[in-house]
């Protein structure tokens, strides 16, 4: 937002990707293999730069306000999906009795929630995967910081573990479902918990940097710029692994469980639950989950995909190189990104609970599912263009196989601009059209998923809301952060590319 609140970010050479913004670039890997490259520039505006602070977001004030309101609205929305249909209600104090007791924390969630945290810790840790270098850190006086990728294998393994889980009725994945009140609540307390104790850990081991002095403020944007658990980057295991794989794995469990409601249905009216194949020699469940949720489970794997076989391209990310990281990226990948972007899920399944499920003409599917596979095109594509530009540049770039590699992700000759700063700014491919066009196709998969679930709730659309609310105050920091960086250059670039979202129009 990955979208991530705050965290939709760009890249110090004005138009990479960020949170949501994932590169898609990427060749089949055995092992951990270090790739040769050339060291990027580095210079001491580089660090006066990185070190000068800020104030964001409203401040101390503001922050503040964000890390008291993020749990209550979570929770209030939830409760709203739950108890009222999907409505705004205006909460009571019986609202939040009845909210609070659907998502008491309980063992069994605690076990799911941490228990998927620590599997994906130790398969980011110890899969095979490629060794990639980050940007120069000017903090670390341009020592550029080793990145093992290895999320394409870590993502396969996971299908298959969910997959043996499922079906063998260990863990069903309609489990998590059945407890999504009591997870999020898990989530929300970890999110807190680790927020409070990286800050701690920072301040004993006098490893901060760039801190403004303000407790709340610092709590926020985070004490420290790298934390790592040995060859585990703290920021990229939080931003890739845990927020997408959980949207998906909440997504999958909603069309399960609408499969399984749906199957029921039709024993009880004697209809067919399975296709015969081959004459009868082979039995194949009839998929009843419906068209809506059939979308929502299509954008999801696709993100989650998408985040796995680019992950190499997020060393170079804006997060990962400028951010720190504190409660703005802990709480919201770890509880926020998961719990809120997936109220469409929510919403569509809890329709069909109540026996009124959300339907739409073969038109109005055919349509938003059309829209939602081009605009991931371009999203995809115009990530993948700007990322394996820029790795090429500085010698970092991997060629990978990954699934799917689409047409237009790499420009053969690109044009840009050779800025005095030593960066190049790319003015080619997608981004000749408009300077975030990734953006652009980003809202609009996030509308999408809102359209799906039609007009009688607000809740599914807070998501395309917030994101668009984040990333237009991304963009003007952007546009002050490069302006101060490459000066006449970047006023150059903004004449040859006039347009930030929509050609012609804005």
């Amino acid at each position: 937002m990955g979208p991530n609140i705050i965290a939709g970010v760009t890249a110090p050479d004005s138009n990479g990707i960020g949170l949501r913004q994932r590169a898609t670039s990427q060749k089949k890997s055995s092992a951990p293999t270090p790739v040769q490259r050339l060291a990027p520039k580095h210079s001491q505006s580089d660090e006066d730069l990185d070190s000068k602070v800020m104030y964001e977001f409203g401040g101390p004030w503001g922050v503040t306000a964000l890390m008291l309101l993020m749990p209550l609205l979570m929770f209030y929305f939830l409760g709203c999906l739950e108890f009222h249909g999907g409505k705004l209600v205006v909460p009571s104090p019986a609202f939040w009795e009845q909210t609070w007791e659907s998502c008491r924390p309980n063992q069994h969630a605690a076990v799911l929630y941490m228990g998927f945290n620590v599997v994906q810790a130790f398969t980011a840790m110890t899969l095979p995967g490629v060794v990639v270098k980050g940007l120069p850190v000017p903090s670390l006086h341009g020592k550029q910081l080793d990145y093992l990728c290895n999320g394409v294998a870590t993502w396969y393994f996971d299908i298959v573990i969910v997959c043996v889980l499922h079906y063998t009725g260990i863990l069903r994945l309609t489990e998590i479902m059945d407890n999504i009140g009591p997870i999020m609540t898990v989530a929300i307390l970890w999110g807190i918990f680790v927020t409070v104790a990286i800050y701690v850990w920072g301040i004993v081991t006098k490893t901060t940097h760039r801190m403004s002095g303000n407790l709340f403020y610092d709590l926020f944007m985070g004490a420290i710029l790298n934390p790592r658990i040995g060859n585990l980057d703290l920021k990229i295991w939080s931003e890739i692994r845990i927020p997408w794989k959980l949207l998906f794995l909440i997504t999958a469990s909603a069309a399960m469980k609408e499969h399984d409601i749906y199957t029921e249905q039709a024993i009880e009216e004697g209809l067919d639950t399975t296709y015969s194949l081959l004459g009868g020699l082979l039995e194949v469940p009839i998929c009843r989950t419906s068209a809506p949720l059939l979308f929502m489970f299509l954008a999801h794997i696709l993100y989650v995909n998408a985040c796995m076989k680019g992950e190499e391209c997020i060393p170079t990310t804006w997060d990962i190189f400028y951010e720190k990281w504190g409660y703005m990226l802990i709480f919201w990948n770890f509880a926020g990104v998961p719990f809120s972007y997936c109220y469409s899920s929510i919403y569509i399944l809890n329709r069909s609970l109540q026996g009124n499920p959300v339907t739409h003409s073969n038109a109005y599917n055919t349509i938003l599912f059309c829209v939602l596979v081009a605009a991931y095109y371009v999203w995809d594509t115009a990530n993948s263009q700007k990322n394996r530009f820029r790795m090429k540049e500085r010698g970092t770039y991997v060629e990978r196989n990954t699934f799917p590699q689409l047409p237009w992700g790499t420009l053969k000759k690109p044009t840009y601009i050779q800025t005095k700063h030593g960066n190049k700014l790319l003015t080619g491919g997608w981004w000749g059209v408009a300077r975030k066009i990734h953006y652009t196709a980003d809202l609009t998969m996030a509308m999408s998923w809102g359209l799906m679930t039609g007009f009688d709730s607000f809740i599914p659309y807070f998501y395309v809301c917030f994101f668009t609310a984040v990333l237009v105050h991304r963009v003007g920091r952007d546009m002050v952060h490069c302006k101060e960086k490459y000066g006449d250059d970047w006023d150059e670039y903004c004449r040859r590319v006039p347009y930030i979202f929509i050609p012609l129009i804005f």
